[in-house]
């Protein structure tokens, strides 16, 4: 294994992904990218609105792909991020095939069978769709809480 694909998205889920890719990278010495896929705003918004919510997405963007990226090399891991825009679920699995990663990795938002099916996932839709095997990483419960 030679590259793996990490999908984060600044979430819960996103965070588990980026644990179980580190540990995976360190312990097959694989490169790591991490790609962060963001939706256009609507160009409805006009100017200076567009202008000013496209920069706060991309800064917010980028902060999630550096975070990660400084995780990594924390790590001694090689690894490069990307932020992409469109379709997250299109994004990925193009974006996977055009770096030829051996894995993506992903977080998963935990919604349950039943509104998964309902509202679709993108972690549900790389799966289903991607020419590589696909780690979903479920993010860790929050320990219980003792009564006092």
């Amino acid at each position: 294994m030679k590259e793996i694909v990490v999908a984060i998205d600044g979430s819960e889920g996103s965070e588990a992904a980026i644990q179980e890719a580190i540990q995976l990278a360190s312990a097959v010495g694989a490169q790591l990218t991490f790609a962060y896929v963001r939706k256009p705003p609507s160009s409805l918004l006009g100017s200076p609105y567009y202008e000013c919510h496209l920069a706060r997405d991309l800064g917010w963007a980028r902060a999630q792909v550096d975070a990660a990226l400084d995780r990594a090399r924390e790590a001694s891991l090689e690894a490069r991020g990307e932020v992409l825009e469109g379709n997250p679920v299109d994004e990925i699995l193009s974006f996977a095939d055009n770096s030829r990663a051996d894995l993506i990795v992903m977080g998963s938002r935990g919604h349950g069978a039943l509104a998964g099916a309902l509202l679709g996932s993108v972690s549900s839709g790389v799966v289903q769709h991607a020419n590589v095997p696909v780690l979903v990483a479920k993010q860790t419960a929050p320990p219980a809480r003792r009564a006092a």
